[in-house]
């Protein structure tokens, strides 16, 4: 189904809208809306033959609030149902609206959500293999700390050979594509945002984080070009996050070019 009468649309606008203040007064309240979302994806489908601005117009906030609830827990996997259907309409509706930077950052921020369940289990393996490795309380030599040195880097390699780290690049390319087009579209139609550079610097950020080190640096360089010019925005401040990385990691990573 894809026509609608007014009614409808009306009846889905305050659904959205509904969920919309509901997520943004409480996050955690995501699995009270399964039941309503489920209710519209298991009848609604997108079929566009062609460019329609009054469709596109309560379209993409009915795919984005969905999204919302589907990757409200993202770390745990999000609700794959809803999101294929997010993932799916955006895409439909990107073949007729193919210059739209709203769809490819529904898109693109879809792909990123995806790979958040692997990104945890990769976080929580590193984070345990830290805390029972410990550091030795007697001093190494030299060449001891070397050949510490190269077994951690080879175990590190080894890792990205893992099915965590194979699934997150996977994810990842295409989150990344779609974001970075984004970014470009957005700039040729002067509607670049700090929120956009910072989500598409994210995505860089983790496929770096997940790729070999003779690949990753690429990826972090553009995650670090985007930073600088969302830090230079009037209006916009990085989140801590973003500005502790462009900080820490910025000087270091241009000194290696």
């Amino acid at each position: 189904m894809n026509t609608l009468n007014g009614n409808a649309v009306r009846t889905l606008m305050s659904t959205v809208d509904n969920i919309t203040t509901a997520l943004d007064n409480n996050n955690d309240s995501w699995r009270d809306h399964l039941y309503a979302v489920r209710n519209v994806t298991g009848v609604l489908d997108f079929s566009e033959a062609s460019p329609d601005e009054d469709r596109r117009g309560w379209q993409l906030p009915l795919i984005n609030v969905f999204q919302r609830v589907a990757f409200a827990d993202a770390d745990s996997g999000g609700v794959l149902d809803i999101a294929n259907w997010c993932l799916k309409q955006a895409v439909t509706l990107l073949q007729v609206h193919s210059n739209d930077v709203d769809l490819l950052i529904l898109v693109g921020r879809n792909w990123l959500l995806r790979a958040q369940k692997s990104l945890a289990n990769i976080h929580h393996s590193e984070q345990s293999s830290i805390s029972s490795g410990g550091s030795p309380s007697f001093h190494l030599s030299s060449s001891e700390e070397n050949r510490r040195m190269m077994r951690g880097n080879a175990e590190a390699e080894s890792r990205l050979h893992t099915a965590d780290y194979v699934e997150a690049r996977g994810i990842l390319l295409p989150a990344v594509e779609y974001l970075k087009r984004a970014v470009e579209l957005a700039g040729t139609q002067e509607k670049v945002t700090g929120d956009l550079l910072s989500l598409a610097a994210e995505a860089y950020m983790s496929l770096g984080n997940v790729s070999s080190s003779r690949m990753n640096s690429q990826y972090f360089r553009q995650a670090l070009d985007f930073l600088r010019v969302a830090h230079e925005m009037p209006d916009y401040i990085l989140p801590i996050h973003l500005q502790n990385y462009l900080e820490d990691y910025g000087n270091l990573i241009e000194g290696h070019d």
